[in-house]
């Protein structure tokens, strides 16, 4: 795919792997438009990148999806690269009975339905497009889960699978399909999580040369490395994910 001149939408984009996208993307040439939560760090963002356009949206409202996505047709009719990046984690202990089916849910809204049902939303403008692509950032802990962040790791791996049943579907369409499978990244995430993590700006530019190349799957670092172990030696693999290697 050609990696300038195109309206990208990207989720999560005030911090992490989502800004260092941002910031890659917008230095080649892009229309960079970003949702966050946090007022003040998008407020700063635009300060500094006034050809950027920002949206304050918290994805745990999958509800109202619906009405971000109708503010992007409205806003801006040329969307052609959409980046699903948001994401949540938490550490969920299951005999802890103050597990409540709230806390449950949360990570499963942000990681799974609300990019499905954004797809869903933004799907026809991004159709009408000659080029366009649908990028969904999974995680390694999607093919080899982390006991100690369960609804994460399940999360993550129903946006796997559905991002290639998506692909199988478009197949012939312009819209391609591709997944991110970021390596254990430095973001405020995993800041409390030990061992090497890769910079986002390597990985941001790890992303942009496979967007390049249209690869479907494109996996970063040790996650490329783990996906290999996993298929010889999946207990092996899954002791060192336990380990928080």
């Amino acid at each position: 795919m050609n990696t300038t001149n195109n309206t990208v939408l990207i989720t999560g984009g005030t911090t992490g792997i989502g800004l260092a996208m941002a910031r890659a993307l917008s230095q080649l040439g892009n229309r960079i438009i970003i949702t966050g939560r946090n007022s003040s760090r998008m407020n700063t963002l635009l300060r500094e990148n006034p050809s950027w356009v920002g949206y304050l949206f918290d994805l745990a409202q999958s509800e109202k999806v619906g009405d971000l996505a109708e503010t992007v047709h409205r806003n801006h009719p040329d969307l052609n690269l959409l980046i699903n990046n948001a994401g949540l984690q938490l550490a969920i202990p299951f005999p802890d009975t103050a597990q409540s089916p709230a806390n449950l849910r949360q990570e499963m809204e942000v990681n799974f339905h609300a990019p499905v049902h954004l797809v869903q939303e933004l799907l026809p403008l991004l159709l009408e497009k000659r080029e366009a692509a649908i990028v969904n950032v999974t995680s390694a802990l999607g093919e080899v889960p982390f006991s100690r962040f369960p609804m994460y790791s399940a999360s993550k791996a129903a946006l796997s699978a559905y991002t290639t049943a998506l692909r199988t579907q478009l197949m012939g369409t312009s819209v391609r399909v591709m997944e991110l499978v970021p390596p254990l990244t430095a973001t405020d995430m995993n800041a409390h999580r030990p061992g090497d993590k890769m910079m986002p700006a390597t990985l941001a530019n790890i992303f942009i040369k496979g967007l390049q190349k249209n690869l479907s799957v494109n996996r970063a670092g040790k996650a490329a490395v783990l996906h290999r172990l996993h298929r010889i030696a999946p207990s092996l693999s899954s002791k060192i994910i336990e380990k928080g290697a």
